[in-house]
């Protein structure tokens, strides 16, 4: 076998060949390197990661121009609330239901000299999308007083806005958590029901002014109209906030969706695209430097094709002369698997340093996924090349 190299290796271009294997090196480099960073990237826009775990959007019919001017219900219909219930990106779906009665809300304090009355709403969602965990939270017909829930930012534009103008005090949620308001419950056809109203907590993720649902439906059926209503609005817990068709889905619909949570959703699917673009960047790049080293064994045969046609006449079979270049291209491949190795993980600890530093709570992939599939390419593109050898070589 010695021999036989030396005698074959005359001609070998070294030019050539690290020319194919810088080429291979950054080509299969950019591939590796593009799919551990999606592996790596891809839980923070999913449900697999703690950032985005149970989603939830507030979804309306957009109010059209005949709409708003009529007191037209555009709610939901049970086709509409089922079809999105279908839907592979929604996990579970809640309609709100609104008071189909008035309200009054007062506040009065002889000691403090402060007293004040409004009128306002009712809205209820089922208890399973509440995020205030309070064992005040239930209602039954003989309680003379109802649970609220208010939405924080309520909260947050008396504190930061009414009470900084006004140079009035600031006020905590256990402050006013322990305030009772006088509710009053009338309709035109009933008595008023005197009730009283205590706050149970303040909500961050539902912006409306929420009481128990057993509460609403027993109100509704005893001082409400006993219409049906379609719901105006729907709470959907999101299975996955970055699937590419939550966005779509609800652009063709016409459904408006409270606060920017589809963002994850269109990073998800520019980062699909972005990484897609970089490994068909690799995948031409990894092409024609396997198509370099073709080329270049191709001219190598070529050029000792007098040698290896006399040591076949002489007795040398077609795997024995052929060996030298076969183990020559897969040399080169494993060296190259290495160093691609070797530069992705570099470059992955980099970029992960600098991730780390945004959000801790990001669920890494294993590199063991990445080796594989490394590990695949370099044993494909080996049997490719061995294979070209041997058909050359007759």
């Amino acid at each position: 076998m010695k021999l036989v190299w030396k005698l074959l290796r005359e001609n070998i271009s070294k030019a050539q060949l690290i020319g194919f294997g810088f080429a291979n090196l950054i080509g299969l480099s950019i591939i590796l390197l593009a799919i551990q960073f999606y592996m790596d990237i891809s839980p923070v826009f999913s449900e697999k990661d703690k950032l985005f775990k149970k989603d939830y959007v507030t979804v309306s019919k957009q109010v059209g121009l005949i709409s708003g001017l009529t007191a037209r219900s555009g709610g939901f219909s049970s086709a509409e609330i089922e079809d999105l219930e279908k839907q592979p990106f929604v996990k579970k779906v809640g309609a709100f239901t609104p008071s189909q009665f008035s309200v009054f809300a007062g506040f009065n304090n002889q000691n403090m000299g402060v007293g004040f009355n409004t009128e306002m709403f009712f809205e209820s969602v089922p208890d399973d999308f509440i995020d205030v965990k309070s064992e005040d939270w239930k209602f039954s017909p003989e309680d003379t007083s109802v649970p609220i829930i208010l939405p924080k930012n309520y909260l947050d534009l008396y504190n930061f806005g009414f009470a900084e103008s006004k140079s009035m005090p600031k006020l905590t949620e256990g402050l006013i958590g322990l305030v009772n308001l006088d509710i009053t419950i009338f309709t035109k056809y009933k008595e008023p029901k005197q009730m009283k109203g205590r706050i149970a907590g303040f909500s961050n993720r539902i912006n409306t002014i929420l009481v128990p649902q057993s509460f609403m439906t027993w109100a509704n059926a005893h001082y409400g109209n006993n219409m049906e209503v379609h719901p105006a609005r729907l709470i959907v817990e999101i299975s996955n906030i970055a699937d590419p068709n939550l966005d779509s889905y609800f652009k063709t619909k016409g459904y408006e969706i409270s606060g920017d949570n589809t963002t994850a959703s269109k990073m998800a699917f520019f980062l699909k695209i972005i990484v897609g673009i970089v490994l068909i960047v690799g995948v031409v790049i990894c092409f024609l430097s396997f198509f370099v080293l073709v080329l270049s064994i191709y001219l190598l045969l070529e050029k000792n094709m007098s040698k290896l046609r006399t040591l076949r006449l002489i007795g040398y079979s077609k795997s024995y002369v052929v060996r030298p270049y076969e183990i020559l291209s897969v040399a080169l491949n494993f060296i190259i698997l290495v160093l691609s190795l070797a530069v992705v993980l570099i470059a992955r600890g980099k970029y992960l340093n600098e991730i780390n530093k945004v959000l801790t709570t990001i669920e890494l992939a294993s590199p063991v996924c990445i080796i594989g599939i490394g590990v695949g390419i370099f044993v494909l593109l080996s049997l490719l090349n061995i294979l070209i050898i041997r058909r050359k070589v007759s």
